[in-house]
């Protein structure tokens, strides 16, 4: 390698502006999705909504096969990042025996004529949606049971709805 002087030090380009242009974007999306803002939405209405909708759901599910034994449960979780919180859970159900996807096709019919958009993007399951609440469904052979799960989206909470979903208490949906 040469002595380094004055003379011989290269210098530096300029980044083409295309790069430049592409950093700005992703350093404005990035800032953007990671807003420190608080959503509109209260903790309150958030799992009154994931817990309607998941009573719905299985209340629905258990008219359309016979279900019995209805228990479901939910708390509130930190969304991956640490960005904001969402309030998840679950529940089970027993039916009576029979061909499961004939259940499966009557479980669907029930949670969608109960209001919810199917989502559903995986054969032996159910998604549905309503009010940016998401609920799935499918059974369980090692017991024979079919399960149920219920996700919200993140939101970001201040104030006394901070505190609440920094909670990790349970909360008893159904019986």
């Amino acid at each position: 390698m040469p002595p380094v002087n004055a003379t011989t030090v290269p210098r530096s380009r300029p980044l083409p502006l295309a790069a430049l242009t592409l950093a700005a974007l992703t350093l404005a999306t990035l800032l953007s999705a990671c807003s420190p803002g608080r959503d509109d939405r209260s903790a309150d209405t958030t799992q009154a909504a994931a817990d309607t909708a998941l009573r719905d759901a299985m209340t629905a599910s258990a008219r359309a096969v016979q279900g019995t034994d209805l228990k479901a449960d939910a708390r509130w979780f930190t969304c991956p990042g640490g960005i904001g919180s969402r309030y998840s859970g679950g529940g089970v159900m027993t039916s009576p025996p029979g061909d499961r996807t004939d259940q499966l096709a009557a479980i669907r019919d029930a949670v969608l004529a109960a209001g919810f958009q199917d989502a559903t993007q995986v054969d032996g399951y159910v998604t549905a949606q309503r009010n940016d609440v998401d609920v799935s469904i499918r059974f369980r052979l090692p017991d024979g049971s079919w399960t149920f799960s219920v996700l919200t989206r993140c939101y970001t909470y201040g104030g006394k709805d901070r505190a609440r979903v920094k909670s990790s208490d349970r909360h008893v949906i159904l019986p």
